[in-house]
């Protein structure tokens, strides 16, 4: 009873307290994010104003966390990732821009870490990676939901801010754009919508200082066809996707890439078998002809990790096939043809012109930032003394030249 009573004593004191730093600074947040909007809730700042000072910036942080939900998943931390993560994002001159976007749409979204399937944190070089996906935006939701994959509390968290900014200003940005057009059911099966997340991310990324080491950037900006042909092969929702020319009939695009999906759930025993091959012939070399154990380390995480990510390409492949059925079913449909007749009619909208002028703008602004570059100076450097794919293949071919006689 005195415990109780003494509780109750405590509370009564610390109510009595004037509010604290945390609470006014969370009642200024709230007095200066409101001071940007107009008596109609229009946002009224400027990203060059944000970038112009710390105070600018928090202002435009303070303004567009009043269209977003932070999603903790009941873990305080996660939380604070997460606003770490938003706030890193500021830091690039097209991430305040599409802040200011984002505001003047009227859009909102929920952020949240989660779980993606099939993802595992691998030690590659020494360092912690994951190769699925980073994330996912679930745009027709209300609000929509933006989820980062949770991989990023354990591993490439350099790499968050670029997810979110494709997956908030890429992604649920452009959603809200789409629907201003009148083209938000056909804007989805367009290609470049995941084309334009994708600039977004990598602009943001190569403006915050970060290595330029996502193989997509340089896929795109080396040739943004052979980007929209490998990505077809990525995930279900991007096979479905298709180029302004194919939304007038996609009926024989959808039939090609079955039969392609086909062709490559087939190669995939021979590629792991090929990879579990390397494997032995690495233990063999190490095990008959005494060579060092540790110089192989790099390309048998790397090997094991091909071979760890099979099962996954097979499950993936399998759902676009699956997907792609679906689409074909419903373009022979009769309801389709309804589907078919509008995306034909909404692929001449004023929409994916003006979003092809800007990804053009921002590709030209990338391909600046790409100069004197390659793939290879953006990767970390690798550990010393490693054995490399040409010198693996090498010691084999010699080894198959010699009187040894192991076959694998």
């Amino acid at each position: 009873m005195r415990l109780h009573k003494l509780y109750l004593l405590l509370l009564a004191a610390l109510l009595a307290l004037p509010a604290g730093p945390a609470a006014a600074g969370l009642e200024a947040d709230s007095i200066t994010a409101g001071a940007l909007f107009d008596g109609e809730g229009r946002y009224t700042g400027t990203a060059a104003a944000a970038g112009d000072s710390a105070e600018g910036k928090a202002r435009l942080l303070a303004a567009l966390k009043t269209r977003l939900t932070i999603n903790d998943r009941g873990v305080p931390a996660e939380g604070e990732r997460l606003n770490a993560i938003l706030s890193r994002v500021l830091d690039s001159p097209t991430g305040r821009q599409l802040a200011v976007e984002f505001l003047q749409e009227g859009a909102r979204a929920e952020i949240a870490f989660d779980i993606i399937p099939d993802t595992q944190v691998l030690e590659i070089n020494g360092k912690k990676t994951f190769w699925t996906s980073g994330g996912h935006a679930h745009t027709t939701m209300k609000p929509p939901q933006v989820h980062l994959n949770e991989a990023y509390l354990q591993a490439k968290q350099e790499d968050a801010p670029v997810t979110l900014a494709h997956e908030l200003f890429g992604h649920t940005l452009e959603r809200k754009r789409a629907e201003r057009y009148g083209v938000e059911d056909s804007y989805i099966f367009h290609q470049n919508e995941e084309a334009n997340a994708g600039l977004v991310g990598w602009t943001v990324g190569a403006e915050l200082g970060n290595k330029i080491d996502n193989g997509w950037a340089w896929i795109y900006m080396a040739n943004p066809e052979d980007y929209h042909s490998r990505l077809k092969t990525n995930m279900a929702y991007y096979a479905g996707t298709l180029s302004t020319e194919e939304m007038k009939d996609p009926l024989p695009v959808y039939q090609e890439r079955l039969a392609g999906t086909d062709a490559l759930l087939l190669r995939l025993p021979v590629k792991k078998e090929q990879n579990e091959t390397w494997l032995k012939i690495i233990d063999h070399l190490v095990k008959l002809h005494k060579m060092i154990e540790d110089a192989f380390k790099s390309l048998v995480e790397e090997i094991k990790g091909v071979i760890a990510s099979i099962p996954g390409s097979e499950a993936r492949l399998a759902e676009i096939k699956t997907y792609l059925g679906q689409l074909i079913a419903k373009c022979a449909g009769a309801s389709g043809q309804a589907w078919v007749d509008a995306m034909k009619r909404e692929s001449e909208n004023e929409y994916f012109r003006e979003r092809e002028r800007v990804m053009d703008e921002r590709a030209r602004a990338l391909g600046t930032m790409m100069l004197g570059k390659t793939w290879d100076s953006e990767q970390p450097p690798p550990r010393a003394g490693q054995v490399t794919w040409p010198q693996l293949k090498q010691l084999w071919k010699d080894e198959q030249a010699s009187n040894c006689g192991w076959k694998p």
